[in-house]
C-alpha cells in the first residue's frame, strides 16, 4: 500500500509537469510528443487503441491554436464521464450532465466568436469531442504487459530538434499510462477512480497558481462549473444508492 500511495503521488507529480511544460511551450508542442505514448501503448488496445491514437492526435494538432488553460481544462470532463456512465447512473443523468457540458462549451466558443477569448470556437469544439473519445478509448483499456517500446524511440528526432518541452510532455504522459496501467491492476484500492478525479484537477491547478501563466476567466468558470457538476453528480448518486440500501 506504501508502494502504491507513492507512485500515485508519483503520477501527480508528472500530471503537474505535463501541464507546466505545456504551458511554458505555449502550446507549440509537435503531435509527435501526444502520438508516442499511443504507440506506447497501442499493442494492447486493439480498436481502443486505434482510436486513441486518432484522438491523441487530433487533441495534439490544436494545441498551437488555443490557449493553453483552455486545452488543460478541458481534462476536467474525465472524472464527469466517469461518473455519468457508472453504474449508479441512468439516462436522465446523461442527458441533464450532457446539457450542462453543451451549454457550458458553447459559452465558451461564443466568447471566443466575440474575439474576447482566443482561440477558435471551432477548435474547441474538435479539442472537447477528442477529450471525450479519449476517456472513451482509455475506459476500453485493457491492462497488459505488451507495449511498443520502439515509440519512445521516437523522442530523439525532438531531442536532436531541441524541442525540450516535447520531450518532456512524450515522457510524463507514458509514464502517466504506465502507472495508471500498474494501480489499475491492484485490487486492493480504486486507484483509477482516485487518478481520474485528481489528475486532471492538479494539472489546470498547476496553471493556476503559476505566477507567470494568465488563466482567462471564463475558462476558470467553466471549468470550476463542471469539476462541481461532476462532484454533485457523484453525490447525489451515492447518496441515493446509500437511501435505497436502508
Amino acid at each position: 500500500m506504501v508502494f502504491s500511495t507513492f507512485q500515485f503521488l508519483i503520477t501527480t507529480l508528472l500530471a503537474v509537469v505535463c501541464a507546466r511544460a505545456i504551458s511554458l511551450s505555449e502550446g507549440d508542442i509537435p503531435v509527435l510528443a501526444l502520438v508516442i505514448p499511443a504507440l506506447w501503448i497501442f499493442p494492447q488496445g486493439g480498436v481502443a487503441g486505434l482510436i486513441l491514437l486518432g484522438a491523441m492526435t487530433s487533441y495534439g494538432l490544436t494545441l498551437p491554436h488555443q490557449p493553453i488553460a483552455l486545452s488543460v481544462s478541458l481534462w476536467v470532463l474525465f472524472p464527469l464521464l466517469m461518473v455519468i456512465f457508472s453504474r449508479r447512473s441512468s439516462i436522465g443523468v446523461i442527458l441533464t450532465a450532457a446539457l450542462i457540458v453543451v451549454t457550458l462549451q458553447v459559452g465558451i466558443m461564443v466568447t471566443q466568436s466575440g474575439g474576447k477569448l482566443g482561440g477558435s470556437a471551432m477548435v474547441t469544439a474538435v479539442q472537447t469531442l477528442s477529450v471525450i473519445v479519449i476517456w472513451w478509448a482509455a475506459n476500453h483499456w485493457k491492462p497488459s504487459n505488451k507495449h511498443s517500446w520502439w515509440a519512445l524511440g521516437l523522442i530523439l528526432p525532438l531531442w536532436i530538434a531541441d524541442l525540450s518541452y516535447a520531450v518532456l510532455v512524450a515522457l510524463c504522459v507514458t509514464g502517466i499510462m504506465a502507472s495508471m496501467e500498474s494501480l489499475t491492476k491492484l485490487k486492493t484500492f480504486r486507484w483509477n477512480k482516485l487518478l481520474c478525479w485528481t489528475l486532471p484537477t492538479v494539472g489546470f491547478a498547476a496553471l493556476v497558481v503559476s505566477p507567470n501563466i494568465e488563466v482567462p476567466n471564463p475558462v476558470f468558470v467553466v471549468w470550476i462549473c463542471l469539476l462541481g457538476t461532476a462532484w454533485m453528480t457523484d453525490y447525489i448518486l451515492r447518496s441515493s444508492d446509500e437511501s435505497e440500501e436502508v
